[in-house]
């Protein structure tokens, strides 16, 4: 059922008096708006899904918490962020109390390989050079000694 004495009735203005179309509309008092004060911080019910619980400062503060008697877990995270604390009735009527603390992934650590004799002295002969490799090296270091001091001499005419 609708009530139609809510609707509004167009209203014709009568001769000589001015159109108001909202004359006979009951205006309303506003209330002042006030200030809200601002409150501290209070734990709040963690109402997700249907999860119980509600945020602790201390894990010694959720033994001393109620939790539902059906069984439920109850979730209790921590405010500064570093665990989250479960609580559950068991059916002998003790609770169940588990803490999950963030781990971080460890790298493994690279073990150090350590050098035989044989490998060292492969090594050392895969670098040694013979003695004419050694004379054509020092050779080409002169020769580029020579180079750069040309270059300097023509730099400074």
């Amino acid at each position: 059922m609708f009530n139609y004495n809510n609707y509004m009735q167009p209203q014709i203005p009568r001769y000589g008096q001015p159109y108001q179309p909202y004359a006979n509309q009951a205006v309303q008092p506003q209330q002042p708006i006030q200030p809200q004060p601002v409150q501290q911080y209070a734990p709040q019910p963690v109402s997700i899904q249907g999860l119980q619980g509600k945020t602790v400062d201390s894990i010694d503060v959720v033994k001393a918490m109620d939790i539902p008697l059906d069984g439920s877990v109850s979730y209790f995270p921590l405010v500064d962020g570093t665990a989250i604390v479960t609580k559950q009735l068991q059916a002998d009527g003790t609770s169940k109390t588990l803490v999950y603390k963030p781990s971080e992934e460890k790298k493994p650590e690279q073990q150090v390989k350590y050098v035989t004799p044989e490998e060292l002295n492969k090594a050392i002969k895969d670098i040694s050079v013979d003695d004419d490799e050694l004379e054509e090296l020092k050779e080409d270091v002169r020769s580029i000694k020579k180079q750069v001091k040309n270059l300097t001499d023509n730099i400074k005419k």
